[in-house]
């Protein structure tokens, strides 16, 4: 017995050691090209969904390269496509419609939100022609957008830029995004210089909890798993499948705190009357959300974007509200393989001073992100939390290398967070309230092409 236990702890071993070379050549080695080109080129945008022009309340955007020097790229600019309804939508739609919502909640006490709405969307602005995808050659770009309100137009007029980078191949991939709030609110108003914000750098710990990843960045277990049986899992190979280029999302954002925003003006200082909260979600972690959206689609990777405000008018019971959207989304998306919650933390000093998590990256300020990866015990139950946290460390990984500082260490922990719902679910905190919006953005933008590569990593 002794022998026979001695030999299969020998082959145990023996496998484990060989895990780090495995996940570092999945992180190391880029996507097959030829097949991702391939598949952008076969690629037919299904019409199946509404459409209109704006970008607002439930929409499509359809990043479309197309080859140039073709008919269809000389043809194609102000061509109407035909308005078609979508069965995934109606389904969202009914399942939507039959939930109901407690409303016995306490409301959250804060400042009122605005309730003034405009004729333009929260997120109008489309994506710059030469922001191009990065898994494809460059070509001209097509923006399209999506809408299930029954007041839109039947149709939408495709636009094509009127510079256009030189390829000979395409690609084409889908934001649809929904329940994004259209109101507005000037955040100017807090302008005065209460609190002095201080700016942080989290470094990398060398505290015995702090576990460093082969690829770069760390995890803080904070757990009773030991260490030594976390590093092991640290290095083993998520079992995700990603589909580029497909019709059907392969990953969903939402916000379980949709309301969370970030500090106006320079960063310096904080209008102690700012609860860091509003419901205009051009300037709240929708936002960032959305900018990682749009890496993805750049980058072939088809994503719904969901903006509901679960925090709002009440906090709490956000995450029971927010479970109710997640499980609705996927019911009518069976496709998503990934569901990442964008927040933004909340960091201060004992004496309340608020504390922006900042860094330089490529001579600009950017927030610091941290993911967390909820682990399950007598309490919290995530039955598959194990296939989340080697989701996590292969994200962390990525964010880390491609941009040496970015990250603060992966929060694994016991909590919930929503993530009992699907494997590929994670949290992830975008600064805190001392930094700006434009930190955020800027983080968004790259952790959003990180988390892309990483994806396409994991494609079929």
């Amino acid at each position: 017995m002794k022998k026979n236990a001695a030999l299969k702890f020998a082959a145990s071993a023996l496998a484990v050691g060989a895990l780090p070379f495995v996940v570092t050549r999945a992180i190391n080695n880029p996507p097959d090209m030829n097949k991702l080109v391939a598949a952008a080129v076969n690629f037919t945008a299904s019409p199946a969904f509404a459409e209109t022009e704006d970008i607002g309340n439930g929409n499509l955007i359809l990043y479309k390269p197309i080859p140039e020097g073709t008919e269809e790229a000389l043809t194609h600019g102000g061509k109407t496509v035909p308005k078609k309804e979508s069965d995934e939508r109606e389904n969202y739609g009914q399942a939507q419609a039959s939930s109901n919502r407690s409303e016995s909640e306490e409301t959250f006490a804060e400042p009122e939100m605005p309730t003034e709405t405009t004729s333009e969307s929260a997120l109008e602005e489309t994506v710059p022609a030469e922001s191009v995808s990065e898994s494809v050659s460059e070509s001209d770009w097509d923006l399209a957008s999506d809408s299930t309100s029954e007041t839109v137009s039947e149709t939408i007029s495709v636009q094509t830029p009127e510079s256009s980078p030189e390829t000979d191949s395409s690609g084409k991939s889908y934001i649809i995004t929904q329940n994004i709030s259209e109101q507005k609110e000037d955040l100017s108003v807090f302008n005065s210089r209460d609190l002095q914000v201080e700016h942080m750098t989290f470094e990398s710990n060398n505290g015995t909890d702090f576990l460093w990843l082969n690829e770069g960045g760390q995890v803080r277990n904070c757990t009773e798993l030991d260490n030594d049986f976390l590093k092991e899992q640290m290095n083993i190979p998520t079992d995700i499948k990603i589909e580029a280029y497909s019709e059907q999302p392969q990953v969903l954002i939402m916000h379980t705190h949709a309301c969370e925003s970030y500090l106006t003006g320079d960063g310096s200082f904080q209008d102690e009357t700012y609860t860091c909260r509003t419901a205009d979600a051009s300037q709240s972690v929708v936002a960032v959300g959305r900018k990682i959206a749009e890496k993805l689609a750049e980058n072939g990777i088809c994503v719904l974007h969901d903006g509901t405000l679960h925090d709002y008018p009440s906090y709490n019971g956000s995450y029971d509200r927010a479970e109710e959207t997640i499980t609705n989304i996927l019911a009518a998306y069976p496709s998503i393989k990934v569901v990442l919650d964008i927040h933004r933390d909340g960091i201060a000093e004992e004496d309340g001073t608020p504390i922006a998590a900042v860094n330089e990256i490529n001579g600009k300020k950017a927030a610091q992100v941290m993911i967390i990866s909820a682990a399950s015990d007598g309490y919290y139950y995530v039955p598959n939390y194990l296939e989340n946290f080697h989701f996590a460390c292969l994200l962390q990984q990525y964010m880390e290398k491609e941009n040496n500082g970015i990250t603060r260490p992966i929060l694994f922990e016991y909590c919930q967070y929503n993530q009992h719902l699907t494997t590929g679910s994670l949290l992830i905190e975008v600064g805190s309230q001392g930094n700006t919006l434009e930190q955020a953005l800027y983080s968004g933008e790259l952790i959003g092409g990180s988390i892309a590569r990483a994806l396409l990593s994991l494609s079929e």
